[in-house]
């Protein structure tokens, strides 16, 4: 993400007016991996958890006048086998009661993320954010598994 955005990136992340119902569920995922920061790579941005090799995946609005991400999803591959969403967040206006949520930005995230576990040899899951046991498959009906 470009360096610029770097105030728009903090307030979809660090100050989501949804972050108040998710705050218990989020504590426990700072607790288990650390605390998310926004990294510098020259003149670009992401979000990480220094400690860790977390990724990031931004949701841009190319419509959106200043353009700049609308959503954002941190994951890390915890074991083998296993992609963990660590943070989801989207802008007040893709969020469950705002003007654009039928575009269903926080599903097409996740589903980001799961088409990128299909490429990672060995992934077959991918645990959902701020749920103990809540999965999605990597692999499509009918589809054998691979790397194992």
């Amino acid at each position: 993400m470009d360096g610029s955005l770097r105030t728009t990136v903090e307030s979809l992340f660090f100050f989501n007016p949804a972050q108040p119902a998710l705050i218990e569920s989020i504590r426990k995922s700072v607790e288990e991996f650390g605390v998310p920061q926004i990294v510098e790579r020259g003149d670009r941005i992401c979000l990480g958890i220094p400690a860790r090799d977390a990724q990031c995946l931004f949701a841009c609005d190319r419509a959106q006048q200043p353009p700049g991400p609308v959503g954002v999803v941190l994951y890390l591959r915890t074991t083998p086998h296993l992609l963990r969403i660590l943070h989801l967040a989207v802008s007040p206006a893709y969020a469950d009661d705002g003007p654009l949520f039928d575009r269903g930005l926080a599903l097409r995230l996740v589903d980001e993320v799961r088409a990128l576990g299909r490429r990672i040899s060995g992934v077959r899951r991918i645990q959902l954010p701020y749920r103990a046991r809540a999965f999605l498959s990597v692999v499509e009906r009918g589809e054998a598994p691979r790397g194992r």
